[in-house]
């Protein structure tokens, strides 16, 4: 994965539980395809968690927006409860580090 993960350690638990829920789904994939299943990218983009692979099945692909959705309620810094918020970009955050973005005019991470 050349660009690795890319966002915030608050949604380790999200991608974590993703990896973990994946998991059979891609053993079954691969033996139903032959093809062997590559994780790409997995990053931040418009507040919400982005997970990009070389194929999906219908299976994979719910369970991958599940996540999505669960990432526009959490914190991408800290993991606690969050809002999308949009100053410079659209983030979700909590009210604290939405205050902190705010506060110094720089983009946590």
């Amino acid at each position: 994965m050349p660009d690795g993960f890319v966002h915030g350690d608050g949604w380790f638990e999200i991608v974590w539980r993703l990896c973990e829920d994946l998991e059979p789904l891609v053993v079954e994939a691969e033996y139903a395809s032959g093809q062997a299943f590559e994780v790409l990218q997995v990053k931040e983009k418009f507040g919400g968690l982005r997970f990009y692979a070389n194929y999906t099945t219908d299976a994979m692909r719910k369970r991958i927006d599940t996540a999505r959705v669960e990432s526009l309620r959490t914190c991408e810094i800290c993991g606690q409860p969050g809002t999308q918020r949009e100053h410079r970009w659209i983030r979700t955050l909590c009210d604290l580090h939405d205050r902190e973005e705010l506060e110094t005019g720089k983009t946590l991470s």
